[in-house]
């Protein structure tokens, strides 16, 4: 019987696939040797106390356009007293790592100690305070109640590394906003890395810094003013959104900071502490949390973080090189039973895109345009380096120019000057690229940015420019299908290169067409409004089916991936899930 029980657990625990080694370099994470953009959002299980419904918000989640989700692990729900430890039912966390997995969402895993998250106690289990020691420093009493957590949380989380086969962990936190560098901290840290080391954990090690504070960077990798610690990669957070007042009045916008390498270097310049680690935002604001004697806020957060909120903050962090971006919360939940912390009550609903009922805010759809274009464009994105200087013909209109120097393409991000401005501005500006120089005309109106491209490759099509912005690309057999969107009414253009005049049939739309045979260029000119559907063939490149959304119809657009083919759906419903069966589509979500 021991023996059979011996096999049982040996099978249990054996990788369920090929280990991937995860790297890093000052651009972006490897896994398994390819570069990835890691955009994630933030869930704790212990705030939807209900394993079926883990699911429901992770399929959510990616189906948004998130690729990986962060989890806080809180030790004292999990421990009811010294040595006694829980991790059945509700408190199975094992079942979120495998439901993420087998969502295909990378995890971001931070076991504490100390977590915050407004959280009774940052975390600690009620009976660390009847405990005499130092929390958080190397007190030994304190260090050996916090090795009996990290051996059983370790054992969970090695399970599931990307490093260890079959599972999607690439990143473990160690503490939480520790703010402090003493000896004794040091010392703390020192013994929690290798804790983590001697548990199994071999993925990068990383600590969250609170608010861009310089502390714990990687010894290798530390800019003079940084106070290097036992990790691996600097991370740090961040709530630049403000929020809303005690009576649920918002105020204007505040201005995007630069974090990454548009930064002045400093001590607040985030990701420029670690110059040799990618940049690793663990907690961009997606909201704020409600407190005690507020009049509830949630429905103003949730307007002030908004659309616009999210494509010009997230936006301002990708072009400053954060590949590792995690937004608090994706969803909230509730505090259930003991676990808030006094500063709030039982609603964690934060405003976020997934609200504590589980429905989506209108933000969880804009989201989503970004987190497609993320996806589409990840190649371009996890490795891009300051261009030159372009100035708008607008004063009131920023232009971030990143090159990625390896594919020559041009990622352009166009932005009020300051960004809290509020105005309707026309603008145009000069760039020059592999096919040549143009004038690129755009405009900005109210709380808005746009990410736009030059010289990038749409699957097997070439793009000079667009003044839409991609949302997604995919092959369909023979031909290529792209999907572009822009602001309702607003006028566009795309310039796509061909070597001879190709065959332009416009299936829906007015769009005019015109083309250079100088240069090859096809210009197709229109207004975003409703959807325009372009078929282009010949011309030297494969067929193209070419889709122009305004807003709303693109809000509608879902991807997914089946193992014969990404799946590209228009619809008002929610899409979880696809697959392709005996020639039949069927598709998974909710109406």
């Amino acid at each position: 019987m021991l023996a059979d029980r011996a096999q049982d657990v040996a099978a249990a625990v054996r990788p369920r696939g090929k280990a991937r080694q995860v790297g890093w370099d000052p651009y972006s994470l490897t896994v398994g040797g390819k570069r990835i953009v890691v955009w994630s959002g933030e869930i704790h299980p212990f705030r939807l106390p209900d394993p079926a419904q883990w699911r429901d918000v992770i399929q959510k989640m990616k189906a948004v356009g998130f690729n990986g989700v962060s989890f806080y692990f809180d030790w004292g729900y999990h421990s009811p007293a010294p040595g006694v430890y829980d991790f059945s039912g509700v408190r199975n966390v094992e079942r979120a790592l495998e439901i993420a997995e087998e969502e295909g969402m990378y995890v971001i895993a931070r076991m504490g100690p100390y977590v915050n998250a407004e959280l009774s106690g940052g975390g600690f289990p009620g009976w660390m305070f009847r405990n005499r020691a130092e929390a958080r420093t190397d007190d030994p009493a304190y260090l050996a109640a916090v090795d009996e957590w990290m051996t059983q949380i370790d054992a969970i989380i090695a399970r599931h590394q990307a490093t260890t086969g079959g599972g999607t962990v690439i990143a473990y936190q160690l503490e939480n906003e520790l703010g402090k560098v003493e000896p004794k901290h040091v010392r703390q840290m020192a013994h929690l890395a290798a804790k983590a080391r001697a548990d199994g954990i071999t993925v990068p090690l990383f600590h969250n810094a609170a608010g861009r504070l310089p502390d714990w960077t990687p010894a290798a990798s530390s800019a003079p003013w940084a106070n290097p610690g036992p990790v691996d990669l600097y991370a740090f957070d961040g709530y630049p959104g403000g929020a809303c007042d005690v009576h649920a009045n918002p105020a204007g916008p505040n201005k995007a900071p630069d974090w990454g390498i548009y930064a002045t270097p400093g001590p607040k310049a985030g990701a420029a502490s670690s110059p040799g680690t990618p940049g690793f935002v663990a907690e961009i604001g997606a909201g704020w949390f409600d407190y005690w004697g507020s009049n509830g806020t949630y429905a103003c957060t949730a307007q002030r973080q908004g659309k616009g909120y999210q494509r010009v903050f997230y936006g301002t962090n990708l072009m400053n090189r954060i590949t590792l971006h995690n937004i608090y919360m994706a969803f909230g939940g509730t505090s259930w039973g003991w676990l808030p912390g006094p500063i709030v009550y039982t609603s964690y609903d934060y405003g976020a895109p997934i609200a504590e009922d589980r429905g989506l805010r209108p933000k969880a759809l804009a989201l989503k345009q970004q987190g497609m274009f993320v996806q589409a464009a990840a190649p371009v994105l996890a490795r891009m380096d300051k261009g030159p200087e372009i100035r708008t013909t607008n004063p009131r209109v920023r232009l971030y120019h990143n090159v990625n120097t390896e594919l020559g393409t041009h990622v352009l991000f166009a932005v009020h000057g300051p960004s809290d401005l509020l105005t309707d501005d026309a603008f145009s500006f000069d760039v020059t690229t592999r096919d040549g120089t143009y004038t690129i005309a755009a405009r900005l109106n109210g709380q808005d940015a746009k990410m736009l491209l030059a010289d990038y490759a749409l699957e097997r099509q070439h793009l000079v420019y667009a003044t839409s912005e991609l949302q997604a690309q995919l092959r369909d057999g023979a031909r290529d299908v792209v999907l572009l969107h822009g602001r309702d009414g607003e006028s566009g253009e795309t310039v796509l290169r061909y070597a001879s005049a190709p065959k332009v049939e416009v299936l829906a739309g007015d769009v005019r067409t015109t083309f250079d045979a100088a240069r090859g260029d096809l210009k197709l000119a229109y207004a975003h409004t409703g959807l325009a559907r372009v078929r282009i063939t010949g011309g030297g490149r494969a067929p193209l089916l070419l889709l122009i959304a305004d807003e709303g119809t693109s809000q509608r657009f879902w991807m997914q991936d089946t193992p014969a083919g990404r799946v590209l759906e228009l619809t008002p419903a929610l899409v979880r899930a696809a697959r392709i069966e005996g020639g039949r589509l069927h598709l998974a979500g909710d109406t």
